[in-house]
């Protein structure tokens, strides 16, 4: 059985990314599990079609649901689970992930599945976010980034949170790649000593298929980005280690921007 934690800031992607890469590793025939842990629990929508009751929330009622309460099965057969979150403003995220992730290996037999990928919010900077990996539920981390400050910031994060708890991450993906930005994200991933495992540029496709909660890869499965998509869940299925990260400082991040650096 492997496992995978995708981490990355905010609206970067890592959500669809997440269900079009379980989508192609279930192509592959594999059983897969993909667990969400962002409070929107919005990461199998892509899987399932529609928004399904998250863990959490069915716990405000039962205490001990039953497996078959909060596991559902979508898209080629892919298992799907929302940990889901508190209201906002109530409440810690990373407390609900922990709940959420001891409960479901305390009573789902994880050995069922041939591959599992968490999807996770934000970046490391919560202790409880980090509880995917620090716990080795997950064998290490895949950061998703683009090519804006912002983005690149909170990858740092996240190897800076990783090199800490002394956690192997897997290396970058790239995602909305453009021509100019991949030299900032080619530098960063130099300097923390993580490989780019793919890149992403824009599509259309993927909005399309957004739009109708679907993988891109089901609705244009002959597509060049359905295909880039494959090649990389096939080398995430063929990575045999990964490497705890370095991180840089505000000032040698900032660095990575400038154009003389």
């Amino acid at each position: 059985m492997r496992s995978i934690a995708i981490y990355g800031k905010g609206g970067i992607g890592k959500s669809t990314l997440a269900s079009n890469i379980a989508y192609a590793l279930s192509k592959f025939g594999l059983k897969v599990l993909l667990i969400g842990c962002d409070p929107k629990s919005d990461s199998t929508i892509n899987i399932i079609g529609k928004h399904i009751p998250s863990l959490l929330d069915i716990m405000k009622t039962n205490k001990n649901p039953s497996i078959d309460m909060f596991l559902f099965k979508g898209s080629n057969n892919i298992s799907c689970i929302e940990i889901g979150g508190p209201e906002p403003g109530i409440g810690c995220a990373g407390r609900g992930i922990i709940v959420g992730v001891n409960y479901i290996f305390k009573n789902l037999n994880i050995n069922d599945y041939d591959f599992i990928i968490f999807d996770v919010p934000a970046d490391i900077v919560c202790g409880g976010l980090a509880i995917v990996v620090k716990e080795k539920y997950a064998e290490g981390v895949i950061i998703v980034t683009s090519d804006d400050f912002m983005s690149i910031y909170a990858a740092n994060n996240i190897c800076r949170g990783l090199n800490t708890i002394r956690v192997n991450a897997f290396g970058i993906l790239y995602n909305k790649s453009t021509k100019n930005g991949i030299k900032y994200v080619e530098k960063f991933s130099r300097k923390v000593n993580l490989p780019i495992i793919g890149i992403i540029p824009y599509s259309e496709e993927i909005i399309s298929a957004n739009k109708m909660m679907k993988t891109v890869i089901e609705v244009y499965p002959n597509s060049n980005i359905s295909n880039i998509i494959k090649s990389i869940s096939l080398s995430i299925l063929n990575i045999k280690e990964g490497r705890i990260p370095n991180w840089l400082s505000i000032n040698e991040l900032e660095e990575i921007f400038y154009e003389n650096s």
